[in-house]
């Protein structure tokens, strides 16, 4: 594939500011965005199934119908039923935005990468109405449900009528045959130029299985109007953003990781700050206002990362001699327990930068560079108030953790998949309660789950800030300002009050 962008000649000019990104890439860049964003796809649609079968799982829950039978804690569950949904739609929904310019890949000369992109934008439209139907269909007639879920969840930063905001989507899809539609151009135009590879064919089973499940949840009125018309239809009215965002909100959504490293606040200046702060074992925070990551846990902060430090740093580490009485070298210790995470450790990433950082991400737990893990809009670190020995210890058991899968089900109660703060509290797990070494943050529930989120943390961190017998100790905070387009340095109280700060709140009014 060439170096050609990939969009009609002159569609930029007389699009203007309705230009999508996709179309100023190659054709071998919008290759492996479209690949990898189509695995993104297969995971971001199962964790909307599978909240919507724990909608039905809750289905005796939500069917009560009397006040007096649900206190706090039942509401609160209830609530977090549709959160668990919402959450998951809107990640979905995310991805599908960045897909809407579709329409502008030259058909004629890269007919199979078209199809790609229009199945990325079409498959997840099936599936928000697929399941949106059948959440409507759980919860039909359950009045009580039905006001908990329309109510303002301020800790999660979900305003009051989100719930009846996805009913009149599916309303919607029905009055303007949005499935019809999409359908009949995925059956003339794309579904024969998917068979050409790997990709397409995946692409393809999705959009074939969701397609259908639609179909028998929405079902569709026939579809009357011109081929232009129907363009139109498939092109605007399908592919917008369910619940109102902001018009830069929604620029951001088509622009992220359309290039590698997308946009993000913090500066390359700040990030090297960020660098020549961090101590191994300290504990990175980071937050991409429009990457979703880590959909399924609340809170401002989606992500926390364990700094580990260089080889050399680990080697300083193992001079201490409490650490040094208990490992001997301590580098040779990790390296015959753990040969391949400090394999990778000493090697550089794809742009020539130190690994770091140990980070359970989709692809796994893996060692990435203070460059991309502290690449956001906002970044923190805390530094545990423990000893050198505490802190050695904790890196031997998060490198324990290399090479596992990323835990989709948010089960902190099993260590063969793990999620991003749930590696960093394992490898801070206190060993019974004289241990003065490890981190204690409290569990909270979401959907059903006992989970300590990264804003978590930070919640700790605000507890006891000031206090003689704090856990954590401020590092540093970079605090992204939307306005001005990028990040300020900020103060330990600063990163306090951002424990507060809901996860959405840049997609409300």
């Amino acid at each position: 594939m060439g170096s050609t962008r990939v969009g009609y000649p002159l569609a930029e000019l007389v699009l203007g500011g309705d230009a999508s990104p996709l179309w100023r890439l190659s054709a071998h860049d919008l290759s492996g965005l479209t690949a990898g964003d189509a695995t993104t796809l297969a995971e971001r649609i199962a964790r909307l199934e599978a909240a919507t079968h724990g909608a039905r799982d809750a289905a005796a829950l939500l069917g009560v119908d009397r006040l007096d039978g649900l206190d706090a804690a039942r509401r609160t569950r209830i609530r977090h039923v549709w959160w668990r949904y919402l959450d998951a739609l809107l990640a979905l929904d995310a991805l599908k935005q960045r897909y809407r310019g579709w329409y502008g890949v030259d058909y004629f000369r890269l007919a199979p990468l078209h199809a790609r992109t229009f199945v990325l934008a079409f498959a997840p439209l099936c599936a928000e109405l697929a399941t949106g139907a059948e959440l409507l269909e759980i919860v039909a007639g359950r009045d009580i449900a039905q006001r908990l879920f329309d109510e303002a969840m301020p800790d999660v930063g979900l305003r009051a009528g989100t719930f009846s905001e996805l009913r009149a989507t599916i309303a919607r899809a029905r009055d303007h045959s949005w499935l019809a539609l999409g359908t009949a151009w995925y059956d003339q135009w794309i579904q024969d130029h998917l068979q050409v590879d790997e990709v397409g064919r995946a692409l393809a089973t999705l959009a074939t299985q969701w397609r259908d499940r639609a179909f028998t949840r929405v079902g569709t009125s026939s579809a009357g109007a011109s081929l232009l018309n129907k363009l139109e239809v498939v092109r605007d009215a399908a592919l917008s953003a369910w619940f109102p965002i902001q018009k830069g909100a929604a620029e951001w959504l088509g622009d992220t990781r359309v290039v590698a490293e997308g946009r993000r606040l913090v500066s390359d200046a700040q990030i090297g700050t960020c660098a020549a702060l961090l101590r191994p074992g300290d504990v990175l925070l980071a937050r991409r206002n429009w990457y979703l990551s880590n959909v399924g846990l609340p809170g401002f902060w989606p992500h926390a990362a364990l700094h580990v430090g260089t080889l050399e740093d680990l080697a300083t580490l193992g001079r201490e001699p409490d650490v040094f009485r208990a490992y001997g070298d301590y580098v040779d210790h990790l390296r015959a327990a753990h040969p391949r995470a400090v394999e990778s450790l000493a090697g550089r990433d794809e742009h020539g930068h130190a690994r770091r950082v140990l980070e359970a991400v989709s692809e796994g737990v893996i060692a990435s560079s203070v460059e991309h893990a502290c690449g956001a809009d906002y970044v923190a670190a805390l530094r545990p108030r423990t000893s050198a020995l505490a802190v050695a210890r904790a890196i031997d058991r998060g490198l324990g953790y290399f090479g596992r899968p990323y835990d989709f089900q948010f089960d902190f109660g099993t260590d063969d998949a793990v999620v991003c703060s749930e590696l960093v509290m394992k490898a801070y797990e206190a060993e019974g309660p004289a241990d003065c070494g490890g981190l204690r943050v409290p569990f909270v529930e979401v959907a059903g789950k006992s989970v300590q989120p990264p804003t978590e943390i930070v919640r700790v961190f605000a507890r006891e800030l000031g206090r003689d017998d704090a856990q954590l100790d401020f590092v540093f905070f970079f605090d992204g300002r939307e306005a001005s387009a990028d990040a300020v340095m900020a103060d330990a109280r600063a990163l306090a009050a951002s424990a507060e700060r809901p996860k959405w709140d840049f997609m409300l009014p």
